[in-house]
């Protein structure tokens, strides 16, 4: 990754940057509530953010669900950053960093539908039925390790 560099932040000045992307991307393109987005969940999370010469461009928190299961959540990469596979570079250094820690673990998320596909290129495969979540068809998906 050398173009680009990963992060995990805390609850510091830069969880503002990974919720200034959050909220350009949820909040302002796909036009869901800042109360939505902003679910009060954030505190049991831990967050990434990848940079590009020094500017943010992408993020995504990361929920333990269970003590093996583990929820990616909240993934948006800037729109003039999302064809450079930006997303699959955050993805996998998230699913890297926990498969370090314990290659026992379970890794998920709710994929908008929209972007199963760009999901099934990561190695995860979804399971049960399509839902609606924040008003978009989501599927529940999980990591073949």
């Amino acid at each position: 990754m050398s173009l680009y560099s990963f992060k995990i932040i805390d609850l510091s000045d830069e969880i503002n940057v990974s919720f200034k992307i959050r909220k350009k991307v949820f909040c302002e393109e796909q036009r869901i509530s800042e109360e939505i987005e902003f679910d009060n969940l954030d505190h049991l999370c831990e967050h990434f953010l990848i940079y590009k010469k020094g500017e943010a461009i992408g993020t995504a928190r990361v929920r333990k669900k269970e003590d093996h299961l583990f929820k990616i959540e909240r993934v948006a990469v800037l729109v003039e950053y999302r064809k450079l596979k930006v997303g699959s570079l955050l993805i996998n250094e998230i699913i890297n960093y926990y498969l370090k820690k314990n290659k026992k673990i379970s890794i998920m998320l709710h994929s908008q539908v929209a972007v199963e596909d760009f999901y099934k290129s990561l190695n995860f495969t979804p399971y049960g039925d399509r839902f609606l979540e924040d008003g978009i068809l989501h599927i529940a998906m999980k990591h073949l390790n």
